[in-house]
């Protein structure tokens, strides 16, 4: 497969979709009582997921630079969640 097909396109924006509303799910459902602190870090990375898939959705073909930044998205996205566990296991 080419890296212009939109399978692939669909694919990945499918995979960030899922994340973002598993981590709605837990934020405003699942943790509305406790661990009210590791809210920040949450919100941060759904912003972050939610920017991918709007950059994805516009974006005409995954070039090599566009990989580079959903890349960096996607450490950016991890390093937040990161922050959110070891603030959650305090």
């Amino acid at each position: 497969m080419k890296p212009d097909n939109d399978i692939i396109r669909y694919s990945v924006a499918t995979l960030l979709a899922t994340a973002a509303a598993s981590i709605l799910v837990y934020l405003w459902i699942l943790d509305l009582v406790s661990l009210q602190r590791v809210f920040g870090a949450l919100l941060g990375s759904e912003l972050v997921i939610f920017a991918m898939v709007v950059y994805i959705y516009y974006k005409p073909s995954l070039t090599l630079e566009s990989s580079n930044w959903l890349l960096l998205g996607c450490l950016v996205a991890a390093a937040f969640l990161l922050i959110a566990v070891q603030l959650g296991s305090r």
